[in-house]
């Protein structure tokens, strides 16, 4: 299903982009934690005082515990994104809850709480996950800028992707496993869009998430 497809509606229950002229933007993560390649991350993110939204998968959060109390310590926002990244279409009601509850319990477990961001795998949806995520008070966040930093040959292309869609309001997704051309690109544009006054925020804040919407 396309993002045009569903407009969205007061349940919030589908976030791609916020709509806003305020030069305000959210920087994503997903498929970690990574034992490599998040802690590289959060320097970055550390020595620009940003923060960010990370999507993590369960069955990597037990690899790496002590990563994703890092995360949470450096007050970074976690969301959920399955436990094997397996797609959720074609799959029964069963599988699809089986993959956000198994993820949900081992991020209270690692000391996080009630999550309420859910990202799919691939960003692929059907109204099955979403009428499962609304009974969930679960909301689903896509993205506007998707630079495939995993398929980019070079750093340079990951941001000419990112530079060219860029408006206030994005959602920008990399991936933590993405390799150091991710790492590269993040601490060149990062400075740069910091320069053109562009703040980085977590999703919930970009979107004003109360704890209410929990």
């Amino acid at each position: 299903m396309r993002i045009e497809n569903l407009k969205m509606n007061n349940s919030g229950k589908l976030f791609y982009k916020k709509h806003t002229n305020q030069k305000e933007i959210a920087l994503s993560f997903d498929d970690g934690p990574d034992n490599i390649f998040t802690p590289k991350i959060i320097k970055i993110l550390k020595e620009y005082k940003i923060h960010a939204t990370f999507f993590l998968l369960g069955k990597n959060i037990g690899r790496n515990p002590e990563i994703v109390k890092e995360l949470i310590k450096q007050k970074h926002e976690i969301g959920n994104h399955s436990f094997s990244h397996k797609t959720l279409i074609f799959k029964t009601p069963k599988f699809i809850k089986s993959e956000i509850e198994r993820t949900d319990l081992i991020l209270r477990e690692s000391g996080l709480g009630k999550t309420q961001l859910f990202r799919p795998p691939y960003g692929r949806y059907s109204l099955a996950l979403l009428f499962i995520l609304r009974k969930m008070k679960k909301k689903m966040i896509l993205w506007n800028i998707g630079p495939k930093d995993f398929k980019a040959k070079s750093s340079n292309e990951i941001i000419s992707k990112i530079e060219k869609k860029l408006k206030p309001g994005s959602i920008i997704v990399l991936h933590e496993k993405s390799g150091e051309k991710t790492i590269k690109a993040l601490n060149i544009l990062i400075p740069r869009l910091l320069n053109q006054k562009y703040q980085f925020k977590t999703i919930s804040d970009l979107f004003d998430f109360s704890s209410s919407n929990l």
